[in-house]
């Protein structure tokens, strides 16, 4: 049996003139001093008894009534902050209860019926007034009226309909009303409100601190840099105020003349309450101000502060009581070290500051996760930052090296009063074996202090293998050792000396001059360890091989001012921003095309201009083939110049390389170089000639097929880029990303088949004529005639033949490195008219056996399936001849 339902109380109609008063009071939201008055019908209880009259008690609002003033409380709220402030308090305590049961179908047809009146409310331009007017007040009973006759419309007629399925739970609907009823409810649009009004907080916070940041900057600084120069200044610290202060002067500068305009301008503090921009705008305005400041180096003025800190440090620890008898005569309660703390403080108070911004907009109205291309631009700055401490922090352990020390500290009778010593960094190398490797070294000529590997080194210098440090700058990579609680000097390498060959995933060879002379072997857990420091290396040698090519940096983004075009303008930047990154790398990409035609022709000047007339002869096809690639190059520097030029259209170009026969001059190059390493021979070192030259024939040969990861850098960069904005949920080019991975694949592999021929062919002057490798797979040879043979090797599937190589694992810095040491057998093809020299094994089905004149040569695969897709290929290949 149903529960029998309670009389349906007459329908609320809109106010008249007379009574608006009344009614406004009833919507919970007061227009007197006197501030109990909102909350009086709000306190009085909701009868849902079987008995209850018919009709409302006066002054008594109905359920629906009080549901209709409490949804027209929320919208004002969201249509004037100040007046939700004014009339609501504090007593929600910021925290939002959970989220309701899901309500009956009832109930859902209730909750759209309002949300779609609140969705009305919610466009009202914010009301800067604290008190509503006369005018207002009727407008606003009159809403709550309209409200709730949609709701009693929703409520009873959706109930009339049900009546034929099932009596409703009215006792669930009187418990959803009490719980809708109180002011600490959970909904979406309170949500909202308080998320926006957070995000504001934060930043006002934010801009709060930052002048009271540069405040104190500024008092610091006009307490105690006077006090440099006074007359009862110690002997000892005359000249000393860039040792103390560093570049506190210059860091003073940065936020007060530069940032904190910056971010008042992104924060949109200047304008009118009524030309206000949401918070999710000012949020991603301030991190685009972060953003662009950290790449382009503003911020580095912090990792200069760090590297002298401890200088600073120890100065003001020897004169401790001279410097705490001027804070007392100064009255100053910060103090001198305290004032020193400052700026290494700083940064991370941001990061604090931009991760509450964070959680706050990864909140949708439904209480679940989402990342949008806002948020996705604060977690971008969000990582920077981290990675801007961590090079400050890694800064400061500079100055453990031993070897290190800062500016030197002059005697009273050296420096007269009123001079300064200037900021010094200086590195004092020992223990090189060539003796002109120990002039002392300035760090602060050497550009800026990029990062630090901790690492695991092998030194070709001591023989040995210990756990350092590599600390990279600009133009100087220095390796030391640890050493309990220091750091010892090991070496260094300059930009324009510095050679570098990956070796397996995690490890790196570094050396200058020939192998073996100035050589080290650093070694990571992990590839992506590693591949930070390849790209810095890279980076400072192609600085030299390229005449230091100069990229513009990234225009900085226009800080929109209008209003109205807020949403499509701050999309505009942030494409424009990603425009230019496209055109920095590929303008990058041109440049370095045209510097390696510059590279090719000094090498050309040096291996054979200087030539005598036979061995030119010799080398006819080979110079033939050189100059080939050179045209080919300069074919392909004249594509990537045409104006207009972007990733689609370079990634077209690639395509149409690979996929026709642009390339083949490198095939023609590979059958000829070979003769180049045995004739061309030089007395003269290049490093005597152009440090464009290679160091030996070998790399004056290779470096064509070198050029060619250049474009896969290109590629992969593009690639990380987009992968990246994708999982940030940033739309993409899809399409374009595809054929940019595809080019890529394909690239790679083209690179790998020349670098594979070019070894096979540099080891035996024969293979040439084989054809180039289709195939390969390390196998085992069992039993041959040769005792020596046995054991692991390479069998490669060429055009014309099957190559068996003899491979030799060396242990070089505890890892096993394959190296190719001679030819076993060549399986020319004879055609189908002669028989195959290659066999399947009727015991062992891994195993190939090849037959020559009465000897076998047992092969072994890893698996059966591999010596299956061997054979398979190997026939394919047989019968095409």
């Amino acid at each position: 049996m149903h529960p029998i339902r309670p009389p349906i109380p007459p329908k609320p109609r809109l106010p008249t003139a007379a009574g608006h008063n009344r009614d406004f009071r009833d919507s919970g939201i007061s227009v007197s001093d006197d501030p109990s008055a909102s909350t009086d019908s709000l306190r009085q209880p909701i009868n849902t008894s079987d008995t209850s009259p018919a009709t409302p008690t006066p002054g008594t609002p109905s359920a629906v009534r009080q549901l209709a003033s409490r949804f027209e409380s929320i919208a004002l709220r969201l249509s004037s902050p100040t007046l939700q402030r004014a009339t609501l308090g504090d007593s929600d305590g910021g925290t939002p209860p959970p989220i309701l049961r899901k309500p009956s179908t009832t109930m859902q047809k209730l909750q759209m019926t309002v949300g779609s009146s609140l969705a009305v409310g919610s466009k009202a331009k914010p009301h800067p007034i604290l008190r509503p007017s006369a005018h207002d007040r009727t407008h606003i009973s009159r809403r709550a009226s309209a409200i709730a006759e949609r709701i009693y419309d929703a409520v009873y007629e959706s109930s009339d309909d049900d009546d034929d399925r099932t009596a409703p739970d009215y006792s669930t609907r009187n418990r959803y009303y009490s719980i809708t009823l109180n002011r600490e409810e959970s909904s979406p649009v309170y949500d909202m409100i308080v998320e926006e009004d957070h995000i504001r907080k934060v930043i006002s916070e934010l801009i709060e601190k930052e002048q009271k940041y540069i405040e104190t900057l500024d008092q610091g600084i006009r307490n105690y840099v006077p006090a440099m120069y006074a007359q009862t200044l110690p002997a000892a610290l005359r000249g000393q105020r860039n040792v103390i202060f560093i570049n506190l002067e210059e860091i003073l500068r940065t936020h007060r003349d530069h940032l904190l305009p910056d971010l008042e301008r992104a924060a949109n503090l200047s304008s009118s309450p009524q030309a206000s921009i949401s918070s999710g705008q000012m949020a991603e305005k301030v991190a685009e101000v972060f953003l662009r400041y950290i790449e382009s180096e503003r911020f580095y003025c912090y990792v200069q502060f760090a590297m002298h800190q401890a200088d600073s440090e120890a100065l003001r620890l020897r004169f401790h009581d001279y410097f705490l008898k001027i804070q007392h005569d100064l009255d100053d309660r910060l103090g001198l070290n305290s004032l020193m703390l400052q700026p290494i403080q700083r940064l991370p108070r941001y990061k604090l500051l931009l991760n509450e911004m964070v959680k706050d907009l990864l909140k949708d109205d439904d209480g679940k996760r989402t990342m949008s291309r806002r948020t996705a631009l604060l977690c971008k700055v969000d990582k920077r930052i981290s990675m801007l401490i961590d090079r400050v922090n890694q800064a400061i352990s500079v100055h453990d090296i031993r070897q290190c020390s800062g500016s030197q500290v002059a005697t009273g009778s050296s420096l007269k009063h009123g001079s300064d010593v200037p900021l010094t960094l200086i590195l004092q190398p020992e223990g090189n074996r060539n003796p002109v490797r120990d002039t002392p070294i300035n760090l602060l000529y050497q550009g800026k202090f990029q990062r630090l590997f901790a690492v695991d080194i092998y030194d070709t210098n001591v023989r040995r293998k210990y756990s350092g440090k590599l600390f990279v700058f600009e133009k100087l990579l220095l390796y030391v050792e640890i050493v309990r609680d220091r750091l010892e000097y090991r070496g260094h390498f300059n930009d324009n000396e510095v050679c570098y060959l990956e070796e397996g995933k995690n490890r790196l060879i570094l050396y200058a001059g020939g192998r073996g002379m100035l050589e080290i072997s650093v070694q990571f857990e992990t590839s992506t360890e590693l591949q930070p420091l390849v790209a810095l290396v890279h980076t400072m040698t192609k600085s030299v091989i390229y005449d230091s090519v100069e990229i513009e940096a990234r225009v900085s983004s226009h800080i929109v001012e209008s209003v109205e075009e807020e949403e499509n303008l701050s999309q505009d930047v942030t494409n424009e921003a990603d425009s230019w990154d496209e055109q920095k790398l590929t303008t990058s990409l041109v440049d370095a095309q045209q510097q390696f035609l510059e590279v090719l022709k000094a090498n050309r000047s040096f291996y054979l201009d200087t030539l005598s007339m036979e061995v030119k002869t010799k080398l006819t096809t080979f110079i033939g083939a050189f100059e080939a690639i050179m045209e080919l190059h300069r074919r392909i520097l004249q594509d990537l110049s045409q104006p207009l030029m972007d990733p689609d259209r370079i990634c077209q170009c690639f395509d149409r390389y690979l996929k026709t026969d642009v390339f083949d001059p490198y095939f023609d190059y590979l059958r000829e170089f070979r003769k180049a390493t045995k004739l061309i021979q030089h007395c003269q070192t290049p490093s005597n000639f152009n440090n464009r030259v290679a160091p030996t024939v070998k790399q004056f040969t290779f470096l064509c097929i070198e050029h060619l990861q250049e474009y896969s850098r290109y590629f992969n960069v593009l690639i990380v880029k987009y992968s990246e904005n994708s999982t940030l949920n940033i739309p993409i080019d899809t399409e374009l990303f595809q054929r940019l991975a595809y080019v890529l694949v394909h690239l790679n592999t083209y690179r790998n088949n020349l670098t594979l021929n070019y070894e096979l062919f540099l080891i035996d002057e024969q293979a040439a004529a084989c054809g180039f490798v289709c195939y390969n797979e390390r196998v085992a040879v069992s039993n041959p005639p040769n005792p020596a043979d046995a054991g692991p090797c390479r069998l490669f599937l060429c055009e014309r033949a099957a190559i068996c190589v003899k491979v030799q694992d060396v242990a070089e810095h505890d890892q096993q490195e394959e190296r190719f040491v001679r030819v076993l057998f060549v399986d020319r093809f004879q055609g189908r008219g002669a028989p195959m020299r290659l066999r399947k094994s009727k015991r062992a089905l891994q195993r190939l056996n090849f037959l020559f004149e009465g000897q076998k040569f047992r092969i072994d695969f890893a698996t059966a399936q591999d010596q299956s897709t061997f054979y398979s290929s190997y026939v394919n290949r047989y019968i095409m001849i």
